[in-house]
C-alpha cells in the first residue's frame, strides 16, 4: 500500500475561498512544494507508516487558517499494479498565530537601552574630559584700580 498526501489551507475564517495547495507527497516519496506569498518555510515528512506530518516554520500572521490534508490510498493488487483508492479528507485545523510582541521586543529593546545609556554615558566622561584637561585656559584676573570718583565740581 502506498499513498498521495497533499496539504490544503484555507486563509479565511469561513471555507468560502478555495483552498491553497501547500505541500504534497506522492507515492513514490517525492515532495512537491508550491510556490507562496508569505516567508515561512513548509516541511513534509513521513513519520510512520500511516503518519505524515506537515510542519511550518518560521510562521507569520498570513499562516493562519483551516489546514486539512487529502490522501490518496494505492494498492497492489496480486497481479503487481497498483489500483486508485477514493481520496480521504481530513478534518480541517484551525491554526492561529499569536505573536508575544513582549518576547519579540525584549532582547532589541534591551540591547538598545543598554547601549544608548553606554554611549550618553561616554560622551558625557569625554565631555568632562575634554573641558577640564584639553580647553582649561587660565585666566588671570586684572585688578581694577580703587580710584574713587572725583566730584565734578573739583574740575
Amino acid at each position: 500500500m502506498a499513498f498521495d498526501v497533499s496539504w490544503f489551507a484555507v486563509h479565511s475564517f469561513g471555507l468560502d475561498k478555495d483552498p491553497v495547495l501547500l505541500s504534497s507527497l506522492d507515492r513514490k516519496g517525492i515532495v512537491t512544494t508550491s510556490r507562496r506569498e508569505w516567508k515561512s518555510d513548509l516541511s513534509l515528512e513521513r513519520v510512520s507508516v500511516l503518519e505524515f506530518l506537515l510542519q511550518v516554520h518560521g510562521s507569520e500572521d498570513q499562516d493562519f487558517g483551516n489546514y486539512y490534508c487529502s490522501v490518496t490510498p494505492w494498492v497492489k493488487s496480486p497481479t503487481g499494479s497498483w489500483q486508485k483508492e477514493a481520496e480521504i479528507h481530513s478534518k480541517p485545523v484551525f491554526i492561529t498565530v499569536k505573536m508575544d510582541v513582549l518576547n519579540a521586543f525584549k532582547y532589541p529593546l534591551l540591547i538598545g537601552v543598554g547601549l544608548s545609556t553606554v554611549i550618553g554615558l561616554l560622551s558625557c566622561l569625554i565631555g568632562y574630559c575634554s573641558s577640564h584637561w584639553c580647553c582649561k585656559k587660565e585666566v588671570q584676573e586684572t585688578r581694577r584700580e580703587r580710584r574713587r570718583l572725583m566730584s565734578m565740581e573739583m574740575d
